[in-house]
């Protein structure tokens, strides 16, 4: 079925680099401006807005690249793009709803350009229409077109490219993960998969459709249908109360992707929801580092078990662990009012085990570590099963 679904998608074409337009008039400074040629939209051609930038060269001549793809009111943010390539990577965001970031109008709506594509309809909700013309599948296919861009550009490295989405955009990413590996690793913010499962209005959305349709939507647009592909490291990053994607969710997708040691989850606590809160996180670039630069500094929490009532996690370190809670909640009904409490662990720094108490009126917890430099790293959800 993994098969069938992924040949929506012609790869051998979205793999070759499009036909690109400059559009020198919306340059600014080092930042690119450029139209490229999307997948057909009811029969006509589209085009995909999008800014690109450039590092100085460095020493080693072969630079790293980053695709960034936003979310639910975003478009081609040209101050993402700054700070990666200030960081030393070339880096690519494009425009998924037919936008051209201008100035917005009275609605507070970007303007829109003349060979534009589909717009996002709510929660998947242009469902009957045919499947290459829905958002989904041109969203994902303009984010595997600006990765051939990106990857046809001199001196981009091609084994050390990523991506990385916030929000709708973490969907996006996370569904991209397991369909184009040429990625090197793939930074899902927010947005997660088995929205299906949510009890707002992702959930909700779903449950609206006629079945067949749901589950058709389900099997294609849903990342969770894809995480069975996932071969690269993935950083998984969120907060506990998220008003948009259940933080169970978030975990179990981190789970169910999670098929190379390296990948990561991150769960922080009053972090907001917005592209500015979601791009900011010191763990992101530190990931990004890890994987393409070879910069080994995140904690990597290597193992978890429970034994009579205590969490016991072994963790891998290059720095000091200055911190170490086990959070929990007694009562989880409803994932996005979750009142999380906390107690301290016990960090063995010789051995590198942290302990902590489960609680015995635990229904839900995870363990949080905080790094001498103040990255955070979680292990996944855990649901007691106390009698």
């Amino acid at each position: 079925m993994g098969k069938h679904r992924t040949n929506l998608w012609n790869l051998d074409l979205l793999f070759q680099t499009p036909e690109v337009y400059s559009c020198t008039e919306m340059d600014d400074g080092g930042i690119r401006a450029i139209f490229y040629e999307g997948q057909a939209y009811q029969g006509h051609p589209t085009h995909v807005f999008a800014y690109y930038g450039l590092p100085e060269k460095g020493l080693n001549g072969k630079i790293p690249a980053i695709v960034l793809v936003h979310g639910g009111g975003g478009t081609a943010f040209k101050e993402w793009i700054r700070i990666w390539t200030k960081r030393g990577y070339a880096a690519i965001a494009m425009d998924l709803e037919g936008h051209v970031p201008a100035n917005k109008n009275e609605n507070g709506e970007w303007p829109v350009h003349r060979l534009r594509g589909p717009a996002r309809q709510g929660v998947f909700a242009d469902y009957t229409g045919p499947l290459q013309d829905q958002w989904m599948y041109h969203a994902a296919a303009d984010v595997m077109l600006a990765h051939s861009f990106l990857r046809s550009l001199p001196d981009i490295d091609l084994e050390r490219t990523g991506i990385h989405g916030i929000s709708w955009g973490g969907i996006v990413t996370s569904l991209i993960a397991g369909i184009d590996h040429r990625f090197a690793f793939a930074i899902p913010v927010y947005g997660c998969g088995y929205l299906y499962e949510a009890d707002n209005q992702y959930g909700q959305s779903f449950r609206r459709m006629p079945a067949p349709d749901a589950e058709r939507v389900k099997q294609h647009w849903d990342p969770s249908a894809y995480f069975s592909q996932v071969t690269m490291p993935m950083l998984w990053l969120t907060w506990s109360n998220d008003p948009h994607f259940p933080l169970l969710l978030f975990s179990k997708s981190f789970e169910a992707s999670r098929h190379d040691e390296r990948s990561m989850l991150s769960i922080h606590f009053g972090l907001g929801h917005s592209h500015a809160n979601g791009w900011k996180r010191k763990e992101i670039y530190a990931f990004a580092d890890q994987i393409a630069l070879g910069k080994q500094t995140l904690t990597k929490l290597v193992h978890m078990e429970e034994e009579e009532g205590w969490l016991h996690v072994k963790y891998d370190a290059v720095v000091d662990v200055n911190d170490a809670k086990i959070y929990y909640a007694v009562e989880r009904s409803d994932w996005f009012s979750v009142e999380w409490f906390s107690l301290s662990a016990y960090v063995q720094g010789s051995t590198q085990w942290i302990r902590a108490r489960i609680p015995l009126d635990s229904q839900a917890y995870f363990l949080q570590i905080i790094d001498a430099r103040g990255c955070v790293m979680s292990t996944p959800i855990r649901l007691p099963n106390h009698p």
